[in-house]
């Protein structure tokens, strides 16, 4: 069943072919019962993801139209047939929980409102505790008829196989570089803030919308605590490692670290024009000396390893002290030991 033209444009930039070839398999109507949007953060998963819902549901001839009784109540998150399940608010720990898997469960069972097809959106997917997962498999792998299940995540990897193996596979991809230019270019977004999204969309407008100014005053503090003596390093990974309103702190760490070391391996290949962190520029190039070629690798493997480990809700006071004792001794070996 062919359910009208397609719209004259998708919601996102960049993904195009991916877009395009769900729009085709809506339009047949042999749209997989279960989707597994994957790929980097910010790049707009959950966007086409609720776009999609909207396009399959619209009641108007070009879809979708965003002023049918349908597209209103989904763009106000009121339509009862659209279903987006995030981490339990009730839980200390950023999980989809197996209450909330049991109670999805029991919702399905009832008949849908008004939709073709219902959708539910887990985002992120990867908070799936193994007690909710294992409470969703049949369901993902059987929904009742009319129900379109999108799982949503930028860590796959996190994510139990025996989800993964219920649903097919959609990777989403950085934009392009030119085309992201554009984009930015089109939104007044600096240069500045494009390099450290690294294609993402999503990160771009949070950097240009004030998170920007947030992330620099989190990076001096960390760069002025890694040159005091560890005792003071450690009283600032325990400062940085708590939680603030679910979201970790030692996250936002992680990944600033990660960015300059990034901007160390550019300063060692003589790329300096392509810093993230060009007005630090003169506390990395020691860094950059020190720690190339070996250091450098090394780090790369810690930080992958606290990343996992924040993954798995280890402490993250404990993570920070571990990478920082790992960075600390990095920069202060025998330039010949980094080899």
């Amino acid at each position: 069943m062919v359910m009208g033209p397609v719209a004259p444009a998708y919601p996102l930039v960049g993904n195009s072919s991916v877009q395009a070839r769900l729009v085709r398999a809506a339009n047949e109507d042999r749209l997989h019962h279960a989707y597994l949007f994957e790929g980097p953060e910010g790049v707009g998963k959950a966007t086409f993801a609720l776009w999609l819902a909207r396009y399959v549901n619209c009641e108007a001839e070009v879809r979708p139209c965003g002023t049918c009784r349908s597209c209103r109540l989904m763009i106000s998150g009121a339509h009862p047939d659209l279903v987006v399940v995030g981490p339990d608010p009730e839980k200390a720990t950023r999980i989809i929980s197996v209450d909330q898997a049991q109670a999805l469960t029991r919702a399905l069972q009832l008949q849908r409102h008004s939709a073709r097809r219902r959708f539910v959106l887990l985002d992120p997917a990867d908070v799936i505790n193994e007690e909710a997962a294992n409470s969703l498999l049949k369901t993902i792998e059987e929904p009742p008829r009319g129900t379109q299940f999108v799982l949503i995540t930028s860590r796959v990897g996190s994510l139990l196989q025996t989800i993964r193996s219920r649903t097919e596979r959609v990777r989403f991809g950085p934009v392009p570089t030119e085309d992201f230019a554009l984009w930015l270019s089109g939104r007044g977004i600096s240069e500045v803030h494009g390099l450290a999204a690294s294609g993402s969309p999503g990160i771009a407008l949070r950097l240009h919308d004030g998170e920007g100014d947030e992330r620099l005053a989190a990076r001096d503090a960390m760069l002025d605590a890694i040159g005091q003596p560890l005792f003071r390093l450690f009283a600032y990974s325990e400062a940085e490692g708590k939680k603030d309103e679910g979201v970790s702190r030692a996250e936002l760490v992680v990944n600033l670290l990660e960015e300059l070391l990034r901007d160390c391996v550019c300063l060692a290949n003589g790329r300096g024009d392509r810093l993230l962190h060009a007005d630090r520029r003169d506390r990395l190039e020691p860094w950059a000396r020190a720690l190339w070629p070996g250091g450098l690798a090394r780090m790369t493997q810690a930080l992958a390893t606290a990343r996992d480990r924040l993954r798995l809700n280890v402490n993250g006071r404990t993570v920070l002290e571990s990478l920082f004792a790992q960075l600390n001794l990095e920069l202060t070996a025998r330039p010949a030991e980094n080899r």
